[in-house]
């Protein structure tokens, strides 16, 4: 009678021990590491790399601890990576790089105080992808649309690739420019007042003169009306009077097709304390909503889900499991005496 009991509660205890096993792909990995991004708008990655990185590397190479840093100078902005040692305790090591930047009275006009972040694992669920022979501003709207969905409906994480990055070009015509006694400096100079980046180089030809903009508003009327120069009748002389406004995406930036029609790409994480199934379950159930709802022409699909490998991986395990406890049943029942067995 004790071995039945005794029996009774290890099969208790491991039904409920299965019950609040956190089901997911791949092993939580906790990195320990810390991210620094330190943004100055306009500047370019060699001026990046003189004027922000060669100032903060030397101020956080020997923290304790420290295991390896890696550095990177893009247009805009300059990122760098610390990696611990394994053990280290990561709040103390946030709080050393805090206050070493916190040091740093070097950095040049314009750049923005450096934000700290730890590194968090995030784990794919699934992905999927909208696609059609539309505007770009109405992908990129039902894109963005769809990821506050999914974050709304519980997801975790949710990261959008083939986005990019929305720009303001202002072409100005020589004659305009020669006309009012300007220059392209003197209209890149207005703007900058209400832009946070007037990128120094210039496009286009002999003919007209373009900037690319990245303004603190997206409200083209508002910025046409930008002062360029009080006139001596005491009119003011707009940037509408001198230049044409339109909205443009970087042309440099990855896009993504699919199908020859222009698509972006969302990717559904699970936070490591989330559960996969559930959360995959939760993203079935949004897309399925969401496919009515679609306008014509537009495509969704869903692919690399991984939720479905793992619950193929489960079912093996269980299917597994099954046929050898019936094995052992059988040997049991044959060879030793029924009462015992």
């Amino acid at each position: 009678m004790p071995t039945n009991l005794l029996m009774v509660l290890l099969i208790l205890f491991g039904v409920f021990g299965i019950m609040r096993l956190n089901t997911q792909f791949f092993p939580t990995v906790e990195t320990p590491a810390i991210a620094v991004s330190i943004t100055w708008s306009g500047a370019s990655a060699t001026d990046i790399e003189s004027g922000i990185l060669a100032v903060v590397e030397p101020e956080v190479r020997f923290i304790s601890g420290l295991k390896e840093l890696r550095s990177t100078a893009r247009e805009g902005g300059g990122y760098l990576s610390l990696e611990f040692e394994e053990g280290s305790d990561m709040q103390k090591a946030a709080a050393d790089v805090e206050t070493a930047l916190a040091g740093i009275s070097t950095l040049p006009d314009g750049a923005e105080t450096p934000t700290i972040s730890r590194s968090q694992f995030f784990d794919s669920v699934a992905s999927l992808s909208i696609s059609g022979d539309m505007p770009e501003p109405v992908l990129r709207r039902w894109a963005k649309q769809i990821r506050d969905g999914l974050i709304a409906a519980g997801i975790d994480k949710v990261d959008l690739s083939g986005l990019r990055a929305e720009e303001i070009a202002v072409t100005v015509s020589p004659a305009a420019l020669r006309r009012h006694g300007l220059t392209v400096s003197d209209v890149a100079r207005a703007i900058g007042a209400n832009a946070r980046d007037v990128p120094s180089g210039a496009l286009g030809g002999g003919v007209e003169r373009q900037l690319r903009v990245i303004a603190a508003t997206d409200d083209l009327e508002q910025l046409r009306t930008i002062e360029i120069r009080a006139l001596a009748t005491g009119e003011r002389l707009l940037l509408g009077d001198v230049a044409t406004l339109e909205r443009i995406y970087d042309p440099d930036a990855i896009q993504g097709f699919a199908g020859g029609a222009r698509a972006i790409e969302l990717e559904v994480s699970r936070a490591p304390t989330a559960d996969t199934l559930e959360t995959a379950a939760i993203f079935r159930d949004y897309v399925e909503q969401l496919r009515p709802q679609l306008p014509p022409g537009m495509t969704l699909q869903v692919y690399d889900v991984r939720a479905d490998l793992l619950s193929d991986r489960i079912w093996l395990l269980v299917n597994n499991g099954a046929s050898g406890l019936l094995v052992v049943l059988v040997v049991l029942f044959l060879f030793l005496d029924r009462r015992i067995a």
